[in-house]
């Protein structure tokens, strides 16, 4: 049938319905695109607001324009009947998926990190959800996850519509205020999120009860049954989250939806799942024998038999694979689907246990298709509960680790991984040079990276960090962190010692506001190679706003010695050493810096990152006409990119050009550019502060 200019079948097209409109898959007769067509029904007119809250789910989501929140096209009538065309989206919604199984914790973790985006993003628009449950939430086939039904939103500035004689909103994930029908506020929403994503993680409601009144008074009781009653294994940080989440009292709670995507963002990469349910590694695994390198000593050879048999004896129990220890070599042989190589250290009471497991190429061909190894340390004087610690150790991580080889994808027959490193190293040329144009060039050459080698660590690490970047010069749109995880940990999948992975992974906690994750992810990848700069010239910086000034020091020359040409640098070690009250040495370094970032024009002059630093530097030591020189190249090179308008910004604040600074943070916000922490925390724009048009940058 034909709906306005819309066609769909009625009855082998319907997606769902609700009390108060039915939805259909149904063709765009206009535009040739397949959309999801909600009508209203023509019983809700009898409902006089029915119409009106019609109108304001298509105004309120077509407003939001986010990753993880469904896109509305089109709202309209058709003889008096309304409808909405929005995004056709392929996947189950959360409450199907939760009927048929019970979710993984890394699962979990993945759509909460997702919805809370999304979250953070409906609140910064100055609406509140007000109907948060599985059934609203969307996980399609490609593993995104989308908000849907804005149909009983408001906007925080909004008189409230209701139906009457009913609660607004579904009971069971009601907050204690909107079960009182008190007035809400953006923390009614985080108590709905605590209790799906408690039902999500444990399999069961927060508030159960056989009616409606009962459930109510569940909800004003406030003691939900802790997470980790429920569900065994359940990680604590994850249940300290919903808990909070789930405070009776408002005040109590996450005060807003970008606090909770932070916590969740931070207990992602530490989240200690197991196997997800369901999920059972099969197959041969070859244990080899157990060698002392450092320990020939009887002692250690004796445990090293012992541990190898136990350990085997472990994995049969807890695992679906087959383990058989082996003597031979096994490269010769292709009917194993996974090798484990071991070695123990023993120095007295104490010993370090080093496992390293590989799995075969799935494409037939010989050799192994990748590898993770991981160190186990513990000291007991008791040799039999020395022996015990490392079996239940080293079983609970390979339980781990199996999934993550089982998932890594299968190398591709024809690989050019010459051609991946080169456009790797390309990008991240391209990537220094600043400005969102080269930002997206950037990515493109990722990407040629990943299709001429698909299995790039390095590449996905790039991508990572260049994904941070759009974090940054995009809105704040924290689907882009969340992006960059998955990118940083598929290379870290491919190459558990890939530095630079880490480096990203840190990134994206640092721009987040999560320095101790982030120096944790820093300080990884420096063990990992301690010549990676990136590292050293972040974890400086960290330093620095710890109010560690000695060791940014130390951390930012090192990255200069590394990287001499990235002239951040100098800029960010001259502000160190200057509370170090060490101004002479402070001279030198901004000296060196603009020599370098002169030298480096010569042959780049294009690289707007290096103009814009080398202008900062030149203010810095009260060269203003030539700072002010620089800006002008640079605005006259991208006068509509975001990132140079505010480092534009940055050099006429330092040269007290102050009604310039306004007008190109003004630009860099229109322009997309993030300024928001900026604004907060940046330095360079202290001297702005007193200023009513600063202010109001503020607030905006």
């Amino acid at each position: 049938m034909q709906f306005a200019h819309f066609e769909f079948n009625p009855e082998t097209d319907r997606l769902g319905e609700g009390p108060l409109s039915e939805v259909y898959r149904a063709k765009d007769l206009t535009l040739g695109r397949t959309v999801a067509l909600k009508i209203l029904r023509a019983h809700a007119e009898i409902d006089p607001a029915a119409d009106q809250r019609f109108h304001r789910e298509a105004k309120h989501a077509s407003n939001l324009q986010h990753a993880n929140i469904a896109t509305i096209y089109e709202y309209g009538k058709e003889q008096d009947t309304a409808y909405i065309a929005m995004e056709y989206l392929e996947g189950r919604t959360l409450d199907k998926i939760l009927k048929d199984q019970t979710l993984g914790y890394d699962e979990c973790i993945r759509i909460a990190g997702q919805v809370t985006a999304a979250l953070e993003h409906v609140y910064k628009g100055g609406l509140i959800h007000r109907d948060l449950k599985p059934a609203n939430i969307m996980v399609m086939d490609n593993g995104k996850v989308k908000l849907l039904d804005f149909g009983i939103a408001r906007a925080s500035n909004e008189s409230s519509i209701t139906q009457h004689g009913t609660l607004v909103g579904t009971v069971l994930y009601m907050s204690p205020e909107q079960v009182r029908g008190d007035e809400l506020k953006f923390t009614s929403d985080i108590f709905s999120l605590g209790a799906v994503l408690y039902h999500m993680a444990t399999g069961s409601l927060p508030f159960p009860g056989k009616s409606f009144p009962e459930v109510c008074m569940a909800i004003l009781e406030g003691k939900p049954t802790r997470p980790s009653e429920v569900r065994s294994g359940f990680p604590p940080a994850f249940e300290t989250i919903l808990l909070r989440c789930l405070a009776p009292a408002p005040e109590d709670r996450y005060a807003n939806a970008e606090e909770v995507n932070g916590a969740i963002l931070s207990l992602s990469r530490s989240s200690p799942s197991a196997t997800p349910p369901g999920k059972r590694i099969k197959g041969t695994l070859y244990f080899l024998p157990m060698t002392c390198p450092d320990s020939p000593n009887q002692a250690c050879h004796n445990l090293a038999g012992s541990l190898r048999k136990d350990l085997a004896t472990a994995l049969t129990k807890t695992t679906d694979l087959t383990v058989q220890l082996v003597e031979f070599d096994v490269e010769r042989d292709k009917s194993c689907d996974f090798i484990l190589n071991t070695s123990i250290r023993l120095n007295g009471h104490s010993a370090i246990l080093e496992l390293s497991l590989e799995t075969r190429f799935r494409d037939g061909t010989t050799g192994f298709q990748h590898h993770v190894a991981d160190l186990i340390e513990h000291a007991d004087e008791d040799e039999w509960a020395l022996q015990d610690y490392f079996v239940r150790a080293a079983a609970r991580l390979l339980r781990k680790r199996l999934p993550e080889l089982e998932e890594a994808p299968a190398p591709a027959i024809q690989r050019d991984e010459a051609l991946a490193i080169e456009m790797t190293h390309r990008a991240h040329d391209i990537l220094a040079k600043g400005t969102s144009r080269r930002l997206m060039a950037a990515m493109s050459s990722f990407r040629r990276a990943l299709d001429a080698n698909p299995y790039c660590a390095l590449a996905y690490a790039g991508m990572a960090e260049a994904l941070v970047r759009k974090y940054l010069y995009f809105d704040g749109d924290t689907s882009y962190l969340v992006d960059a995880r998955e990118n940083a940990d598929k290379a870290l999948t491919l190459d558990p010692e890939c530095a630079e992975a880490h480096t990203s992974l840190g990134f994206a906690f640092h721009v987040s506001g999560h320095l101790t994750e982030a120096a944790r992810e820093y300080r990884i990848a420096l063990q990992l190679d301690t010549d990676e700069w990136f590292a050293h010239r972040l974890l400086g910086t960290i330093f620095a706003s710890e109010g560690n000034f000695k060791k940014a020091s130390t951390f930012l020359r090192r990255a200069i010695n590394l990287k001499p040409t990235h002239i951040p640098s100098y800029d960010h070690r001259y502000s160190v050493l200057q509370r170090l009250d060490r101004y002479e040495e402070s001279l030198e370094v901004a000296d060196e810096g603009i020599a370098a970032a002169r030298g480096h024009l010569r042959e780049n002059p294009d690289d707007q990152e290096t103009r814009l630093y080398l202008a900062l530097l030149l203010a810095r030591l009260s060269s203003f006409n030539e700072a002010r020189k620089h800006v002008a190249l640079a605005l006259e090179k991208a006068p509509k990119d975001g990132y140079t308008a505010f480092y534009a910004a940055c050099v006429f604040a330092a040269t007290g050009d102050f009604t310039d600074a306004i007008e190109q943070l003004t630009r860099a916000r229109d322009r997309g550019y993030f300024i928001a922490i900026e604004l907060r925390t940046n330095a360079d724009l202290d001297v702005l502060r007193g200023l009513p048009e600063f202010r109001e940058l503020q607030q905006g």
